[in-house]
């Protein structure tokens, strides 16, 4: 980090993070239900109709950390990015995508909480075939390997798939409230969902990840 410019403590903020096309936005939707405030500079479209939930600048800044870390042109946009969040009344929210990035937002950090969003892996892949895109950097596996370190190194945090979410379960609720937070599960919208049981091929290795994060889900969701 550089000793000329400090980065700014960012205050109460939820972090919701997953791989694309995981889930991220419906979570955010649904911490947005319990009072977060999640400043955005995407709307809605046919793929995702409630909103992306997402800061142009961020999304930007995520893949610039993982290539550099904090450079003095990373560290003065991380900065503008504290500042919105900490513009916000209450607490705020912001969603990550490249999940690696989460790490620089955690050391400055002084009430972090975080969602965590995994998904079936040959859904994603189907689902990010049907927008025409191959493939994303990080890919499903490294993602959601920075997903499992992020957890274990965040403490208020929990693990919850796309699936249980829109399974409406009270289990699923019990674990926001977990963070202190009371979701409204009567907004997720199940006809909304774009794949299901996809044939895609998936790795031995991405099965197993799979089978992983769902007993982190277990672990830190059910009561």
């Amino acid at each position: 980090m550089n000793d000329d410019i400090k980065v700014k403590i960012l205050k109460d903020a939820v972090i919701v993070a997953g791989h694309p096309r995981s889930g991220t936005s419906l979570a955010c939707q649904l911490v947005e239900s319990a009072g977060v405030k999640f400043p955005s500079d995407f709307a809605g479209d046919d793929y995702n109709k409630g909103g992306y939930y997402e800061l142009a600048l961020s999304k930007d800044l995520s893949k610039r950390l993982i290539k550099k870390a904090m450079t003095v042109e990373n560290t003065i946009d991380m900065n503008k990015i504290i500042e919105r969040l900490n513009s916000c009344r209450g607490t705020a929210g912001l969603k990550i995508v490249r999940i690696p990035a989460i790490f620089f937002y955690r050391h400055v950090a002084r009430n972090l909480k975080a969602v965590f969003v995994y998904r079936n892996p040959a859904d994603v892949k189907a689902s990010l075939f049907r927008r025409g895109i191959s493939g994303f950097s990080p890919g499903w596996l490294e993602n959601n390997n920075a997903l499992i370190a992020a957890y274990e190194n965040i403490e208020n945090s929990i693990v919850v798939s796309y699936e249980s979410l829109l399974s409406g379960k009270e289990w699923v609720k019990q674990g926001f409230q977990k963070l202190g937070l009371d979701v409204d599960l009567d907004l997720v919208k199940k006809e909304e969902r774009t794949q299901q049981r996809s044939r895609v091929l998936v790795t031995a290795e991405e099965e197993k990840m799979y089978q992983i994060l769902q007993e982190l889900e277990r672990e830190s969701c059910r009561v």
